[in-house]
């Protein structure tokens, strides 16, 4: 689990952009007890998960940086004695959006997506221990915020998929847009 985590989490942007990354996590789990399910469909994708398609919208220009969810389900031997729900934040690669970091700011950007690597990591290491009376269910959202004409500015309003609606008061908080979509769903 550490060895997956490190390796989904400490590489170079482009060979873990978020299509390479949920393959990487569709090969890691396979022939283990972990149901994966890889979301990429953007017109699918757009209504239940609307904050992270917002932080997605300038990158959808390069095909190796589109958007992915991830969802992972492990239940261990013997009856649920406890439910863990985990959300990890993929974000590929953070430029900061129209809220651009400057200064050499985004020099190891490409790792603020630790946290989907390390729910990844958490996940394969219950599935190896075969960890009874527990059932994991974790969602990985994967995007990169990139700089474009396209992308998410300050002052817009997006509804959630929780239902309430956002205000952007900045582009570089993009990780809590991520999140909270995921969060609604494990809700």
């Amino acid at each position: 689990g550490r060895r997956l985590a490190r390796d989904l989490g400490g590489t170079e942007p482009e060979r873990m952009a978020a299509p390479r990354f949920a393959q990487a996590v569709l090969q890691a789990f396979e022939g283990t007890e972990v149901e994966v399910e890889v979301l990429s469909d953007r017109e699918a994708m757009e209504p239940e998960y609307p904050l992270l398609m917002a932080v997605a919208r300038a990158s959808q220009m390069v095909e190796a940086h589109h958007p992915r969810v991830v969802r992972m389900s492990y239940t261990g031997p013997g009856p649920v004695q406890r439910t863990l729900l985990l959300a990890g934040k993929g974000v590929t690669y953070d430029t900061g959006g129209a809220d651009l970091k400057t200064g050499g700011a985004m020099a190891g950007m490409s790792r603020d997506k630790l946290g989907a690597a390390a729910v990844a990591g958490f996940v394969k290491t219950a599935a190896l221990l075969a960890t009874p009376g527990v059932k994991v269910v974790a969602e990985l959202g994967l995007v990169r915020n990139s700089v474009g004409a396209r992308g998410f500015v300050a002052d817009e309003i997006i509804t959630a998929h929780s239902g309430c609606r956002v205000r952007i008061g900045d582009t570089d908080a993009e990780g809590r847009l991520v999140l909270a979509d995921l969060l609604s769903h494990l809700r």
